[in-house]
């Protein structure tokens, strides 16, 4: 036979089920204030940078550009012939190796509006680049830079140094591949200080 306790010893079931109806509306109600909580939350949108290759390659007749005559070459390569102002950017590696090219503008005949130094420091970064030569060409002919190409030419080249990316030239072509500038050569690229 089986000890019988007494009755102040034994819960009750409807005890037992009133303290699991209790657990379960406590655990709903901590259920419910983490989501209202996570949804007040502020949500961040998260972007990935990718560098994409363009369609059309730029060939070029030879792979390093250790001098202004060279880069004027690669330069009249992408933007030489063509009939609005273009603003673009070589990226080399330590070996002056070229390793990409951007368009970073295109203006109109004469000029070209902005230039957005976000866009040249984005393409560069995005390029894995160790330093920068700047070009851009004057269809009308005439290579020699205005006071605006050479103030926009120092804004770049601050920013750029911000990231330890120096600007080593900016060129200038024009429609004859033999007729260019380099500011770096004439004495007119500005000194920025590290």
């Amino acid at each position: 036979m089986q000890p019988v306790m007494p009755r102040s010893a034994a819960r009750p079931a409807r005890v037992e089920r009133a303290d699991r109806e209790r657990l379960a509306k406590r655990k709903a109600e901590a259920v419910k204030e983490a989501k209202s909580a996570s949804s007040s939350k502020y949500h961040v949108p998260v972007y990935e940078v990718r560098l994409v290759q363009s369609r059309r390659p730029l060939r070029l007749a030879e792979e390093c550009v250790a001098d202004p005559r060279s880069a004027a070459r690669a330069l009249h390569a992408l933007i030489g012939l063509t009939d609005r102002e273009h603003f673009a950017c070589l990226f080399v590696n330590s070996r002056h190796h070229v390793t990409g090219a951007h368009i970073a503008a295109i203006g109109a005949q004469h000029a070209i509006s902005t230039i957005d130094v976000r866009v040249v420091l984005r393409a560069a970064l995005a390029a894995c680049a160790t330093a920068i030569i700047l070009g851009h060409n004057h269809p009308s002919g005439d290579a020699s830079p205005s006071v605006e190409d050479i103030a926009t030419t120092e804004t770049i080249m601050r920013a750029a140094n911000v990231l330890t990316i120096p600007v080593l030239d900016h060129i200038i072509v024009t429609r004859d591949e033999h007729r260019y500038h380099s500011m770096l050569d004439s004495g007119v690229l500005p000194k920025v200080s590290r």
